[in-house]
Formats: structure tokens, sequence, C-alpha cells
């Protein structure tokens, strides 16, 4: 484990709690990556300290902090601005990495595939492009290097630079021809006659318990998150009518819209796909579960997917008491608007055969849902 501190400026002066799940998760995160939080540093400010992200009395001591307990990294919740992360890791003298940083990490250790590994190539190139050139520039302003010879006056840095944004052209070449493949196979399950079922929502929330539970599949689920990167097809007979069941991204909260872009092409299947299963704990704390759906709404929504094509798929009920599945829903019932919902336990197989018929009257006789779900009952 590689030792780091966690790091945020928390620029709301109001908020006393949401702070505190933030970290959290970062600390989380973090772990999931391979690095082993030593202590965390929180500082209040109106913005963003343009120079470090912290002021100066607050970089001093991260400093002195790193220096004392023997850090290899510092992690911001916030994300770093090419001049930030430059001046910081040239200040500590150890890496500067923030949320999006983190974020790949995780990605590049879980991706299996082509199309995975080309999308979190672009999303890196797309964050380290502008810190190159504020690395590469300041170095050539205090005259450390010089033009190479007969270069006519450009800088050695320059061809670096533009072997990157070649690179970077290169992949999105390669991605939109990957785009035109899966529309062509998303034509073809098309003609199938099988309508398409996406399971979505926030990562570690069971969407691949799910999969494995309507699919009789085996796929593997740790604890890490984001074990899913690329979206995973099967036909599925549990109805009358078969449908193709879809595996896809989970998300995060904060995501950065560079990620969205990023993976856009996997994140298509959500809006292409003629029902949205939005998954979620509801085992979280209820401030967590709170958070963490009305982030996957507005993500799922800023992507297109309209309300009439989603049911809310509440999972892990299993580990709560009635009581408690009460106290759940009410908190729902304040942000679902006209969603359906149905409790489950993915794990357990509990209403498996009520989601089936949700999802049958939402897919095919497009009937007014029940406002309230039914009881719990393992599957048959």
């Amino acid at each position: 484990m590689k030792p780091t501190l966690l790091c945020m400026v928390k620029t709301n002066l109001h908020d006393h709690v949401l702070y505190r799940m933030r970290l959290d998760e970062l600390g989380a995160l973090a772990r999931a990556a391979g690095y082993q939080p030593l202590g965390e540093v929180v500082q209040v400010l109106q913005k963003e300290g343009t120079s470090y992200a912290f002021g100066k009395g607050k970089t001093n001591e991260l400093q002195a902090l790193v220096k004392d307990k023997g850090a290899s990294s510092v992690i911001f919740y916030n994300v770093l601005s090419s001049s930030q992360k430059y001046n910081l890791e040239r200040l500590l003298g150890v890496a500067a990495i923030d949320r999006y940083d983190l974020t790949l990490e995780i990605f590049e250790a879980a991706a299996n595939d082509e199309l995975a590994k080309l999308q979190i190539r672009w999303a890196r190139l797309a964050k380290d492009l502008p810190y190159r050139r504020r690395t590469a520039s300041t170095k050539f302003k205090v005259g450390r290097e010089r033009p190479s010879f007969m270069s006519l006056g450009e800088y050695a840095y320059h061809g670096h630079l533009k072997a990157l944004t070649h690179e970077m052209k290169l992949v999105e070449g390669r991605i939109e021809k990957q785009r035109a493949l899966r529309a062509v196979q998303r034509e073809r399950r098309k003609r199938l006659g099988a309508p398409t079922v996406c399971i979505t929502g926030y990562y570690s929330a069971g969407k691949t318990s799910l999969f494995n539970a309507l699919t009789r599949l085996d796929r593997p689920v740790g604890k890490r998150p984001f074990t899913t990167l690329t979206s995973k097809y099967y036909l599925v007979t549990r109805l009358d009518r078969g449908f193709l069941v879809v595996d896809t991204i989970g998300f995060v909260h904060d995501l950065d819209p560079r990620l969205i872009e990023a993976f856009r092409l996997t994140l298509e299947d959500v809006t292409a796909a003629d029902l949205v299963l939005l998954v979620l704990d509801v085992s979280d704390p209820e401030l967590v579960m709170r958070v963490r759906f009305k982030s996957c709404l507005q993500i799922v929504r800023g992507l297109g997917a309209p309300l009439e094509r989603m049911i809310l798929v509440l999972n892990k009920v299993d580990l709560l008491s009635l009581k408690e599945i009460e106290d759940k829903l009410r908190v729902i019932d304040a942000y679902r608007e006209s969603m359906p919902y149905v409790l489950i336990s993915a794990k357990e197989g509990l209403n498996l055969d009520d989601l089936m018929k949700t999802v049958e009257e939402k897919l095919w006789q497009r009937a007014e849902l029940p406002a309230e779900p039914r009881a719990l009952a393992p599957a048959g």
C-alpha cells in the first residue's frame, strides 16, 4: 500500500456533513487503488487557491505532514488545474493526484478489453495534455533547456506535445470505429425483436449481482469499484418473450464531465436502451443513499434517458429491517417523481419475479405501474 494524505478544499462554508461523505468515499477509492491514507487535510475557503488549491498556511502545513508521515503522494478530492498540480508536486516533492486521476487509476486496473483501454487513454490524454504544456513551458521559462540543433527555433518539447496530440486524434479515430461497429451491432439486435434492458447505477450498488441473478451467469463481483467498464449483453428468457440485458459502467458522485465524455460510447447503451434499471443500494446510510440517488438520476437524465423508461431497483433489502425499509422509502419518495420502484435482493434472490413482472409491464403492456412495491418473496 502506498502511503498518502487525503486533501480537500471545502468551498461550501455551510456544509458540515456532505464533505465528510465525500472524504470517506475518496478514502475508499484510494484504498481500492492501492493507497494507504495516513491522514486528512481539509481547509475551508470561499474558492480554491490558484497556486496550490490550499492557502499558503495550509500548504505549508501539508508540506510538513508529507515529510513527517513519509507520504509518497497527496490525493485531492478537488480536481486540480495543471498549475495547481505542477506547483504542488514541485513544492512537496511527491505526486499530487486528484479525484479524476484516482478514478482513472482504478479504471486502468480493471480494464481488460480494447474499448475500455481506448476510452481510458482518451480520458488520460484529455487531462494530461494541459499539464504537459504547463510543465514543459515552465522549464524553458527558467532557461533549463534550449532549442534542439537545427530545429529552426522549435523546442524539443513541442515535438513531444505534438506526438501526444496526434495520439489523442488516433485514439479518437479508433473510438469512432468502435462506435460505428456498435451501431451496426445495435441494429442487428433490434432486428432480433428483443428489447434491451440496461442495468446502471452507482458503483458497488449490486448491478453485476443483478445481472448474474437475471442471466444465471457468474460474472465476477468484487469489492473493488468499477469492475464493469465495458457493457456486456446477454439474452434473458425469463419472460414469455426474451429481452437483452446489459450491465454497464457504474457512476460516482461529482463525476467529472470529461470522464462522461470519455466513456460516452459505453454510456450510449443507457440512452439506447428500451428500459433502464437504475439500481440503488438501500442499505447505505440515509444521507449517502439520497446523495447517490440524486447523482445517478442527474447523470442518467443528462445522458438523455427519459424518466418514463426507468425503473428504480432498490437493492440489498435483505440487510434492512421492515422499519428501516419504510424509513428509506419515505426518503426515496421525495425524489423519485413518477418512477416506479421494486424492492429486491439480487444476492438472495428476493423479489426477482416481481421485478420481471414490472419489466414486462413496462416493455410490452405499457400499463400503469403499481405505486407500492409487492411483498418480498424469493425468486422461483
